[in-house]
């Protein structure tokens, strides 16, 4: 490959320009002078440039119609005096965009305070449920002290009406006046006590009950003491319980009591204990036609019937079960002489 002036690599090399003999001598200013390179010796054939350099494009004319800008080093003083030229401003929103800009701003904020209070809400939801627990429970307590208090020291829940329930033998009439020094009295302030002592006279009672129903009314359950024995003692019916306890004396035996004769008269001996024991449990029906009870031992308790029979009872064992065959006996065989049931399996007449 040749270069433009003739000049390859073969012919021009390292070893020709070495510091031999390529020196400063050679080349300098006596030597090399502009004649030997002037125009003549290098014509365009020569080293033609690939890419002449392009002349610059003249200036634009500037516009007329736009002003001059400044100059970038210019700057406006603080004290410099305005322009006369002013920008003009945009014009102004109509009212009603002002009013619902405002309008969008304002439910904006309210639906913004709805969700805070709702996240709030969500996460205070169990400090709520604990308050009105709270709440529950010292208005309960606060109720309760104020009836109690209403009950004891205001005439509201004072007693004005006493009920007796359970009287059969007792005179009714004699309950109400030994219980009517309790009326005006707060029922929470009716003892048990103060009532106990008001029905000692009354010996038909056995227990009793004290029911308070506000607001005004006080109500006494009576169970009476049920009569098993009677023993005649001078010309009148003395009637026992069986503990034994006097229950009064009445003019004629009453039915369903027997007279106690032997050891049973004795109201503290072991045989009353059995007779009376055995009467309180015989049914209604086969105690009704008992007219007379007597024994020595509480193994030999006898009954007299209505019917004239004679009973040979025994001790206080099974009376239910000797009941039974007893009522089955009178119904088949009428009243016999004397029927034993000391041993009911084998139950003997005669």
């Amino acid at each position: 490959m040749k270069r433009p002036g003739g000049f390859d690599g073969a012919d021009f090399d390292g070893a020709g320009l070495d510091g031999a003999g390529f020196d400063g001598a050679g080349l300098d200013g006596a030597g090399f002078d502009r004649a030997g390179f002037d125009g003549a010796g290098f014509d365009d054939r020569g080293f033609e440039d690939p890419d002449p350099p392009r002349e610059p494009d003249p200036p634009a004319a500037p516009d007329p119609s736009v002003p001059a800008p400044a100059p970038a080093s210019a700057e406006l003083a603080v004290d410099d005096a305005p322009s006369a030229e002013t920008v003009p401003l945009e014009p102004a929103p109509p009212k009603a965009d002002v009013r619902e800009a405002k309008h969008r701003l304002r439910e904006a904020e309210k639906s913004r305070r709805q969700r805070e209070r709702g996240e709030q809400r969500r996460f205070t939801s169990h400090l709520r449920r604990r308050r009105r627990y709270w709440i529950v429970a010292g208005a309960a307590v606060v109720g309760l002290a104020l009836f109690v208090a209403a009950g004891v020291f205001t005439p509201l829940m004072a007693v004005r009406e006493v009920r007796i329930v359970g009287a059969q033998q007792a005179n009714v009439a004699d309950l109400e006046l030994a219980m009517s020094r309790f009326e005006g009295v707060p029922l929470a302030l009716v003892s048990d006590q103060e009532v106990h002592g008001v029905l000692e006279p009354f010996p038909l009672i056995e227990r009793y009950a004290i029911e308070r129903i506000p607001p005004q009314t006080l109500v006494l359950r009576i169970e009476e003491r049920d009569a098993v024995v009677a023993i005649e003692r001078d010309g009148a019916f003395a009637l026992y319980d069986p503990a034994g306890v006097l229950l009064g004396s009445v003019a004629e035996r009453p039915e369903g009591v027997p007279l106690a004769s032997g050891a049973v008269l004795d109201t503290s001996s072991p045989a009353f204990q059995a007779a009376a024991r055995i009467v309180r449990d015989l049914p209604a029906d086969v105690r009704a036609g008992v007219v007379g009870v007597q024994a020595s031992t509480p193994q030999d308790v006898s009954f007299a019937l209505s019917g004239g029979t004679q009973v040979v009872w025994g001790g206080p064992e099974e009376t239910q079960r000797k009941a039974v065959v007893l009522r089955s006996m009178i119904a088949s065989l009428g009243f016999p002489e004397m029927i034993d049931l000391s041993a009911p399996d084998n139950p003997v007449f005669k």
